[in-house]
């Protein structure tokens, strides 16, 4: 379990209304701190910005798809060990146990419950090591 609790997120996401939708449940509920990119190609320069605790990428997006950011930033020791969630409505169990191969620390489905989002992120934070 991570040392300090799980207050700052960074979202890399393109659509606006699911942007809007996760700004209001963590800012408001979880009561944490949301930087959104919505450009993925932007995303690490301003991951690297931003300082968060946790990274969630949305699975397809226009530019470069959520799996190849995440390889992206696996590559670039600035971003290699942040912890990273998906947010999907694609993610297969073979899709899922590829991002977990490679790092991921969880998923979280699309559509998601805005009430629910922040317990659900702070469940996987809790069993990271």
């Amino acid at each position: 379990m991570p040392s300090q609790p799980l207050t700052r997120i960074c979202y890399v996401e393109d659509d606006e209304d699911i942007q809007r939708i996760v700004r209001l449940s963590l800012e408001r509920i979880g009561k944490m701190s949301v930087e959104i990119i919505g450009d993925p190609r932007l995303a690490i320069d301003g991951i690297v910005a931003f300082k968060p605790d946790l990274v969630m990428l949305d699975w397809m997006m226009p530019g470069m798809d959520g799996p190849t950011l995440f390889r992206k930033m696996r590559e670039d020791a600035r971003t290699s060990s942040l912890p990273v969630i998906f947010m999907t409505a694609k993610a297969s169990s073979v899709e899922m146990d590829e991002l977990r191969a490679l790092g991921a620390a969880g998923a979280i489905s699309k559509p998601f419950s805005p009430k629910d989002l922040p317990d659900q992120l702070r469940a996987i934070w809790e069993k990271l090591p």
